[in-house]
């Protein structure tokens, strides 16, 4: 009788599970990689294309008309000065009233490219700047952007 064979060890562990658990880190690699994990856009998006000031050797296409630039400067907690409007609005209902306005004088000249350039102080916090855009958008106004803090 052969009763040494059963008194060896056996290590019966099942199928090899090192190909799943090599397969199952590359997926959640690429997940990791290719997710945004459900954060919002912490960033307003500016319409208005980047215009460096002088340099290059650019030739400019015949005919050509440079786009008028409407300048709102903001301040720290919000107020936005406008050239042509005395003293500070406080209001984005306000601010989108006079942009508005601008928007039908400016149609009305035949003038038609037309970008809004928001000026923000440094410091100035995106919650002061958020219902300032949101007021140029519903003035509809297709080019809005930010310069840098002043």
């Amino acid at each position: 009788m052969r009763l040494a064979g059963a008194k060896q060890v056996h290590y019966d562990s099942g199928p090899n599970m090192t190909p799943l658990v090599d397969v199952v880190m590359v997926i959640l690699i690429f997940l990791m990689l290719a997710g945004s994990f459900g954060t919002t856009e912490h960033f307003m998006a500016s319409s208005v294309p980047i215009q460096a000031k002088g340099g290059g050797d650019t030739k400019t296409p015949p005919g050509w008309v440079p786009p008028t630039l409407l300048d709102l400067y903001v301040e720290n907690n919000g107020n936005v000065r406008l050239s042509g409007v005395a003293g500070m609005m406080q209001d984005p209902e306000e601010v989108r009233q006079e942009l508005a306005r601008r928007r039908a004088a400016y149609q009305s000249a035949g003038t038609t490219d037309v970008q809004i350039v928001f000026h923000p102080r440094e410091g100035t916090k995106w919650e002061a700047l958020a219902p300032l855009y949101d007021a140029a958008l519903r003035a509809k106004y297709e080019k809005v952007g930010f310069a840098m803090a002043r």
